[in-house]
């Protein structure tokens, strides 16, 4: 049986998980802190959160009249928090708050009739293959220097929150 272009996009967006969280393994995986492991997570985690919030969620919407599923409305809220999440200097203890909502997003996108099945189910294959084609090409996102000063969070639930909050003000 033939792999169609949506089931592709599908376990790649699922296989870039894989590597993220292995990146972000890598970071934590020592007693001593990797730095360089985490910028590399951080740069790919940033690309993965740009290539679903600027090619997958408008492809949706417009094969959908404007709309996007749902559930689309908490991950965009995710997405905000772990971004947030990335800005100050890394630790174990930040490495986890992040890892801790990293694997509650995934499940939500991954599992069988998740975000991922939704929006792929949208899609006609030609659609997908475009996506999978310009997701594939996706420059890594330019980072910047870490900030510690007054506005971090350090938290899941202090992100989720300022996340949510931000949502609710625009």
């Amino acid at each position: 049986m033939q792999t169609t272009a949506r089931e592709t996009l599908r376990s790649w967006l699922s296989r870039d998980h894989a590597e993220i969280d292995a990146l972000l393994r890598a970071a934590t995986g020592a007693e001593r802190f990797d730095l360089d492991a985490f910028g590399q997570f951080r740069e790919r985690l940033l690309r993965h959160i740009g290539i679903e919030e600027r090619l997958l969620f408008p492809a949706v919407k417009r094969v959908h009249d404007g709309q996007l599923p749902a559930s689309v409305a908490e991950l965009r809220i995710d997405h905000a928090a772990l971004t947030s999440l990335l800005v100050p200097t890394p630790d174990h203890a930040l490495a986890e708050e992040i890892a801790d909502l990293l694997a509650r997003h995934n499940e939500l996108e991954e599992r069988a009739g998740g975000v991922y099945d939704e929006c792929v189910a949208m899609l006609d294959d030609a659609t997908a293959e475009a996506l999978l084609r310009d997701a594939s090409e996706r420059r890594p996102v330019p980072t910047t220097k870490y900030f510690d000063g007054p506005g971090t969070v350090r938290t899941a639930d202090e992100a989720l929150h300022k996340a949510r909050r931000a949502r609710q003000i625009a």
